[in-house]
C-alpha cells in the first residue's frame, strides 16, 4: 500500500519558513564585535561571559546612562541614587561606595583606560560605539579591582572614508527632562580624521521637598569629548581622546519610612506635612544639600606594526597613556528630617595615571605544535592620589532632639529605653533648649591614600586542532598603599567640655599616622573552546581574581581601621550558537563563583564601617537570544539571568538596626544583598520600509525579582518583584537624514523601591530612593 503524503522534517520546515521570498536579501544577525580581549572579534568567539549593546540601540531606546545599560544585561545590577557613589553589582558580587574607602570591585573601561573610583560610573556616557559587560573575575587583562566584572565603554571615532559625517538629537521628556546629544566628524585623508561629540542635559526632577519647597532630583550635565585620529605611516596609527563632564544637582533624592509615633510628632513640629509613604515622590528635609562633580580625561593610544618578525606574522605594539582628575564636591542632610540635626559637608580630589605597554601577534603554530596562535603580553603601571575632607556638623535642633526617644536608643543601643530621656549622654551637657549650638562645632575626616600598582600579563589564544582552542592568561599583580587617615573633633570649648557632634556620633580623635599596605597577587586563567561546526561552540573557562585590601577613611573611633583584600575563582560553562540560517542566535552561560573575604559596609547606627565578610557563593545561569522570526518584520530579542547568591560563612554580620546598636546575626546560607534571582528582559521589534522612509516599534518588557538592598537583610530593606514596561515608535528617512520618535517608560507607572538604607539619628526609620515612575518622551534627530 503506497503512502502519497510527505512528512517534512521539522529542521527543513523551519528553514521555508525563514527563509526569504524570491527577490529578497535573506535577513541574517549580524556580527557583534567586540574588544572583550584587547583584539577586535566577533563575540561568538569570545570564552568569557560578555553582554553588549550597541549605540545604536541605547539611542533607539533612549537610554542615557548604565543604570538603564543594566536592565538589559543579565545578572548585573547599577544604582545611582548617589552619583558620587554608584552601586555596580554583577552575579551579585560588587561594592557598596556610600564609605569613600572603597574602590569598585566591578571596573569601568573606557576607551581602554581604567577608572579608578565609582563615581566615573557617572560621566561622559554619550556619542557611544557600545558597551560591552564582561563578567568577572577579569584580573588577567584589565586594569585593577575588576574581580566582579568590567564595563567597557567604546565612544564613536572619526568617519572610516573621507568626508563629514555628523549627527544631532534631541529628547524632551516628563518633568524638564532634556537632552542635547550632537557630533560632527571630519575626515580630510586616510591618514587623519576628528570628532567632536557634546552631551546637554538637564532635569527639573518630580520629588517635592516640603520643608524646602524644592525639587530633590533636579540635575545638569554637560559634557564634551574630542577625539583626533592619524595615521602618519603604514605601519603607526595615534588616537588622542580628551573629555571634560561637570554635573550639578540637589542632593539627595531619599524619602522617609516607618516613622514610629514618637519621632513623627517630633519632625511634625518641623514640616506638619512630613509624612512616610517612600513611593509618592515626596520628601522632607531641611538643608538644601547640592552636589558637584566634575572630570577631566586625556589620553593618548598609539599602535605600531613591525610586521613579520621573530617569526611572527605580525608583530604589534600599542600604548596607552592617561591621566584624569576628578573633584566631587557635597554637602547634604545626613538625617533627611526636617529638623537641623547632622549635615556632612564634603570635598573629595582624585586623580590618577596609567600606562599600559603590550605586544602582539600571531604564528601559524607555537613552535611547530597545533594551529594558528595569538600571543598578548604587556606591562601595567597606575598610580593615583585620593584626598578626602569630610565634615559632619552639628545642627541647631540637636538640643529638642535630646529630649526624644530616638536620642536614648542611638546612644544606648537599644530600641526599649524607659524613663526620661533627658536623663542620657546627651542631656548632660547640652546647652538649654532655647540655645544654640556654636557653629563651629563639627568632627573633620582627613583622608590621604597613595596607591600605585604595577602588572604583567598575558594570554594567549591557541588553536590546537580544527575543532579545539585553548586560551591561558595570567596577570601579577603588585600595589603599594600609603593611607593617612585622621578623625578630629573641632569646637571652641575643646578641652573645658566635650565637643557636641563627636559626642553624638560617638567619635574619637585618633591620628595613628601613615599606614602602609603591601598586596601582591597571582590571577591566572585558562579556558578550551570547542567548535562543534561553524555556528555552534562550546567553552568552559577557570579564572581567579583579587581586590586589594585597604584603610576606613571614615572611622568614628580609630580603630580597626584595615580591612583585608577580596579574593575570588570562577567555573563557566557556555554555549555560543547562531541557527536556523543564522536567524536565531542563542548563547548561554552556566558559572559558579566563590568569593572569600567579601568587603561589605555595616551600618553602625549613623553611617557604615567597612568590614569583611568571610565566604559567599553565586552560580546561575545567563541566557541572551536574538531571532529573526519568520515573519520577516519582527524581531525578537531576550535575555534572562538565574542568581543564587548566598554567604557560605559570615557568623559575625550586622543585625537590623531595631536590634539594638552593634547586633550581630549569623548570615550562613542566607542570599546576599543586591542579588535578585531572577530578572529578564523580552523585546520584540517592528519594523516595516514604506518607500524612503522607515517605521520602527519597540515594547521592551523588564523583569527583575525581590532582593535585599542592605546587608543586613532587613525585611524592611526588601524591593518586591517588578514588571516594567517601556516602548516607542519612530519614523525615519533610510537615507541617514532625519528621525523623529515617542515613546514611554514604566509606562504602568510602578512606583518601585530602588534601595533602602537605615537613616542616621532615628532607629527604625529607613531611607528609601524611588525609582523614576512613568516618563513620556519625544526625540528628534538628523544624521548627514
Amino acid at each position: 500500500m503506497t503512502n502519497n503524503n510527505r512528512v517534512i522534517p521539522l529542521s527543513l520546515a523551519l528553514a521555508l519558513l525563514c527563509s526569504p521570498a524570491l527577490g529578497q536579501q535573506p535577513r541574517v544577525i549580524e556580527e557583534v564585535v567586540v574588544t572583550a580581549q584587547k583584539t577586535t572579534q566577533s563575540l561568538q568567539d569570545v570564552p568569557i561571559s560578555v553582554s553588549a549593546l550597541s549605540g545604536e540601540f541605547m539611542q533607539d531606546n533612549a537610554i542615557g546612562d548604565l543604570v538603564e545599560v543594566s536592565t538589559y544585561v543579565p545578572n548585573v545590577r547599577v544604582e545611582f541614587t548617589s552619583p558620587s557613589s554608584p552601586q555596580v553589582f554583577i552575579r551579585g558580587f560588587g561594592t557598596n561606595t556610600f564609605n569613600p574607602s572603597f574602590e569598585p570591585a566591578v571596573g569601568l573601561v573606557q576607551d581602554e583606560i581604567f577608572f579608578g573610583r565609582g563615581t566615573y560610573f557617572t560621566e561622559s556616557m554619550f556619542d557611544l560605539e557600545r558597551v560591552e559587560v564582561l563578567r568577572g573575575p577579569q584580573g588577567t587583562l584589565f586594569g585593577k579591582n575588576t574581580i566582579a566584572g568590567v564595563f567597557s565603554v567604546s565612544s564613536k571615532g572619526a568617519p572610516a572614508e573621507e568626508g563629514t559625517e555628523g549627527n544631532l538629537a534631541y529628547k524632551h521628556g516628563d518633568f524638564g527632562d532634556t537632552r542635547l546629544e550632537g557630533a560632527i566628524g571630519y575626515r580630510s585623508s586616510p591618514s587623519f580624521g576628528i570628532r567632536l561629540a557634546a552631551m546637554l542635559a538637564d532635569r527639573d526632577g518630580r520629588m517635592e521637598n516640603t520643608k524646602l519647597d524644592r525639587k530633590e532630583d533636579t540635575r545638569d550635565q554637560d559634557a564634551f569629548r574630542a577625539k583626533l585620529e592619524w595615521n602618519p605611516s603604514d605601519a603607526l596609527d595615534l588616537e588622542l581622546v580628551a573629555q571634560t563632564s561637570e554635573s550639578n544637582l540637589n542632593f539627595w533624592p531619599r524619602q522617609l519610612m516607618n516613622l514610629d509615633q514618637d519621632t513623627r510628632d517630633y519632625l511634625s513640629a518641623f514640616d506638619p506635612e512630613i509624612e512616610d509613604d517612600p513611593t509618592n515622590f515626596q520628601t522632607s528635609f531641611n538643608t538644601p544639600g547640592e552636589m558637584f562633580i566634575g572630570s577631566d580625561t586625556v589620553l593618548m593610544r598609539g599602535n605600531y606594526s613591525f610586521g613579520e618578525l621573530l617569526g611572527l606574522n605580525e608583530l604589534t605594539s600599542t600604548v596607552v597613556v592617561g591621566v584624569s582628575w576628578l573633584d566631587v564636591e557635597q554637602f547634604q542632610d545626613l538625617d533627611v528630617s526636617p529638623a537641623d540635626l547632622l549635615n556632612l559637608d564634603e570635598v573629595d580630589d582624585y586623580r590618577q595615571e596609567s600606562l599600559e605597554w603590550r605586544f602582539g601577534g600571531h604564528a601559524d603554530s607555537l613552535f611547530g605544535v597545533g594551529n594558528h596562535v595569538e600571543f598578548l603580553a604587556g606591562a601595567y603601571y597606575f598610580q593615583s592620589d585620593f584626598h578626602i575632607i569630610a565634615d559632619v556638623i552639628i545642627g541647631q535642633d540637636i538640643a529638642s532632639y535630646a529630649t526624644t526617644k530616638d536620642a536614648q536608643q542611638l546612644l544606648s543601643g537599644s530600641n526599649t529605653v524607659p524613663g526620661n530621656p533627658l536623663g542620657g549622654a546627651i542631656g548632660g551637657f547640652l546647652p538649654p533648649l532655647t540655645g544654640t549650638v556654636n557653629p563651629t562645632d563639627f568632627y573633620r575626616f582627613d583622608f590621604f591614600q597613595d596607591t600605585e600598582a604595577l602588572a604583567l600579563f598575558g594570554q594567549l589564544v591557541w588553536d590546537l586542532t580544527e575543532k579545539w582552542t585553548l586560551t591561558p592568561g595570567i596577570r601579577i599583580n603588585r600595589e603599594t598603599k600609603l593611607s593617612t587617615p585622621t578623625g578630629t573633633s573641632v569646637c571652641t570649648n575643646k578641652g573645658t567640655a566635650p565637643c557636641i557632634t563627636s559626642t553624638v556620633i560617638s567619635a574619637n580623635d585618633y591620628a595613628p599616622g601613615e599606614i602602609e599596605r603591601t598586596e601582591n597577587n597571582l590571577s591566572p586563567k585558562v579556558a578550551l573552546t570547542y567548535y562543534i561546526n561553524n555556528d555552534i561552540s562550546m567553552y568552559g573557562s577557570w579564572s581567579k581574581g583579587f581586590k586589594s585590601g585597604g584603610v576606613n577613611s571614615i572611622s568614628f573611633t580609630g580603630e580597626e581601621l584595615e580591612y583585608e583584600p577580596e579574593k575570588a575563582q570562577s567555573w563557566e560553562l557556555g554555549l555560543r550558537s547562531q541557527l536556523m540560517n543564522n536567524t536565531l542566535k542563542f548563547n548561554a552561560t552556566a558559572y559558579r563563583m566563590e568569593f572569600d573575604d567579601l568587603q561589605v559596609l555595616a551600618f553602625n547606627g549613623l553611617f557604615f564601617d567597612v568590614t569583611n565578610a568571610a565566604s559567599a557563593i553565586s552560580q546561575g545561569l545567563e541566557l541572551d537570544i536574538q531571532w529573526l522570526t519568520p515573519y520577516a518584520p519582527l524581531t525578537i530579542n531576550s535575555s534572562l539571568g538565574y542568581l543564587d547568591a548566598t554567604y557560605d560563612k559570615y557568623p559575625s554580620a550586622p543585625a537590623p538596626i531595631a536590634e539594638g546598636q552593634g547586633a550581630q546575626q549569623d548570615l550562613g546560607g542566607k542570599t546576599l544583598a543586591f542579588a535578585p534571582e531572577y530578572n529578564g528582559t523580552l523585546s520584540p521589534v517592528l519594523e516595516y520600509t514604506f518607500g524612503n522612509f522607515l517605521l520602527k516599534t519597540a515594547l521592551n518588557i523588564n523583569y527583575q525579582s525581590s532582593h535585599f538592598t542592605d546587608t543586613d537583610l532587613d525585611p524592611n530593606t526588601e524591593i518586591p518583584s517588578t514588571v516594567t514596561y517601556s516602548a516607542h515608535i519612530s519614523l525615519k528617512s533610510l537615507d541617514g537624514g532625519w528621525a523623529i520618535s515617542i515613546g514611554g517608560k514604566n509606562l504602568t507607572d510602578e512606583r518601585e523601591l530602588n534601595q533602602v538604607i537605615d537613616t542616621a539619628m532615628f532607629p527604625g526609620t529607613y531611607n528609601p530612593s524611588q525609582n523614576p515612575g512613568r516618563e513620556l518622551f519625544t526625540k528628534v534627530s538628523f544624521r548627514w
